[in-house]
């Protein structure tokens, strides 16, 4: 089994050059300690910098100041595989068959035993964790705020998943990965934004998130294909900035209540990358020789986010504040990894004769609505309780076809405090924010249909050997490599911590 492994280099340079585009799980947990502590749900009142991404408006709500925090994410969710069928490994006479002659079925599977990991449970458990600076300012302009929020990974410097959703994820992990919760990439994040007040009861805000668009080209020369740790390489990489907008608005009529809406525009990090092998000692057929040149091309979505639209209502009492919103979440515009669909990734060409063509429109995500509630109480002056409840269900539809992406409901509690008091004269604020998140037990199963194969036969019915043209009793029925067939189950938590200093001025 011979490999060439520069395209495994360039995924390496991919990823090194990606590493400023990504924001983990922090638009789950919220992007400061007082966020965390509301489960997010800033929408119609501000306490914190993560107005930066659930409403810039509410800048205007937050005081001058400089801070320092800390955001700690402790997860522990599994996808649990259930037993398969040993009819449904690939045998090793997989290389006796004539599947795979004349460079027909480029995606051909390797045997079972021959892949280089074993079919496993997939364990997230890897503490991550931020680092945050933050600065709210005025510019000495009325009813202005100007605010930055900029979160450096404390855990890992670099940590970006990718996988495929299907049997071709048997190359790699050979196991079934979460899409929305307890997998996340880590990777620096920072959020820019302002607000203006032009009317007592009228605040507008804008802020962006820092997105790059990255071009990598691997030219490299294979003097000889069959001696695979040697080649000759150069590298070439380009980096575009780009921005992702949101806008928010905020309305008071009374001094009792509170209303916005905020829209957030899709982001992921789009990745060209092209790969120029060329090779020696290549000839066509009657002696001539003729260069051989290949040009692999490759686009890579990291870390997709949809296009949202929140609308919040809130009221304050006294020393009680209650608010609640309502997201709508563009998920049916869903970009996985490699830069496809989830309906065009259900969809495969028949591996046998007469089988029909899969409806990829019934694998489709959907757009889904999630619900925030937020409550505060200032119990004591400069002390104010927090708390929060959120809850986002799962855009994707039943798994029973060819497609593994692991997702079920998510909810989370957040609880948390803050404290404003005086030191040697000066003000200081502290927040601490605790979260709980579930994400709730699901189990799929995948079942083969003969009349209507929703999974792919990699080993078609009709092999033949390629010495002698026999029948192969072992190719009837299903055989794959893929690692979520005949099911699995999955489910888990996360854990939340944050902790912020502030001076303020």
């Amino acid at each position: 089994m011979h490999r060439i492994r520069i395209p495994s280099v360039l995924a390496i340079i991919i990823c090194i050059q990606a590493a400023a585009v990504n924001a983990g799980p922090l638009r789950l947990t919220g992007y400061d300690s007082y966020s965390a502590g509301q489960a997010g749900s800033q929408g119609a009142y501000g306490g914190g910098l993560g107005v930066l991404y659930s409403n810039p408006a509410l800048l205007c709500d937050l005081d001058e100041h400089f801070g320092v925090g800390l955001l700690m994410v402790q997860p522990s969710v599994e996808a649990e595989l259930l037993g398969r069928p040993a009819n449904a490994d690939i045998p090793i006479t997989y290389y006796d068959s004539d599947v795979g002659i004349a460079g027909a079925n480029l995606d051909r599977p390797l045997p079972t035993i021959e892949l280089q990991n074993p079919r496993a449970n997939n364990r997230q458990s890897d503490l991550l964790g931020y680092m945050s600076l933050g600065l709210v300012h005025s510019l000495g302009i009325e009813n202005f705020r100007l605010g930055l929020n900029i979160l450096v990974p404390a855990t890992n410097l670099l940590k970006v998943n990718g996988y495929y959703p299907d049997e071709r994820e048997q190359f790699f992990t050979n196991t079934v990965h979460f899409m929305r919760f307890g997998e996340w990439s880590q990777i620096f994040s920072m959020l820019f934004g302002a607000a203006y007040q032009p009317l007592p009861w009228l605040s507008v805000g804008a802020s962006v998130e820092g997105v790059l668009a990255v071009g990598a080209t691997l030219d490299a020369y294979i003097p000889e294909a069959t001696v695979q740790d040697y080649a000759l390489a150069n590298v070439g990489m380009e980096t575009s900035a780009g921005m992702r907008g949101i806008l928010g608005v905020t309305v008071r009529p009374l001094e009792m209540l509170s209303f916005s809406l905020v829209w957030r525009d899709r982001r992921f990090a789009k990745v060209d990358a092209e790969a120029l092998l060329k090779l020696w000692n290549y000839h066509e057929a009657g002696g001539s020789t003729v260069p051989k040149r290949v040009v692999q091309n490759h686009v890579l979505a990291l870390d997709f986010e949809p296009m949202e639209a929140t609308l919040s209502a809130g009221a304050r009492l006294g020393a009680f504040t209650v608010e609640a919103g309502v997201t709508w979440n563009h998920w049916s515009d869903y970009l996985d990894v490699h830069h496809t669909r989830a309906q065009e990734n259900a969809v495969f060409t028949p591996a046998n004769e007469g089988d029909p063509l899969v409806d990829g429109s019934s694998f489709e995500f959907s757009d889904t609505f999630s619900f925030s509630l937020g409550l505060t109480w200032q119990y004591l002056e400069g002390y104010t309780l927090i708390g929060g409840a959120n809850y986002r269900p799962s855009p994707v539809p039943a798994q029973t076809g060819r497609t593994n992406y692991v997702d079920s409901d998510l909810l989370s509690l957040g609880l948390g405090h803050q404290f404003n008091f005086r030191l040697w004269g000066e003000a200081i604020r502290v927040d601490l924010g605790l979260q709980f998140w579930t994400m709730f037990e699901t189990t799929v199963h995948k079942e083969w249909d003969p009349d209507n194969p929703l999974i792919k036969d990699e080993f078609p019915d009709h092999a033949r050997t390629l010495i002698g043209g026999q029948p192969m009793p072992e190719a009837e029925g299903l055989q794959t490599n893929n690692p979520g067939f005949p099911g699995f189950n999955a489910g888990g938590f996360a854990v939340v911590g944050s902790a912020s200093l502030s001076y303020m001025f």
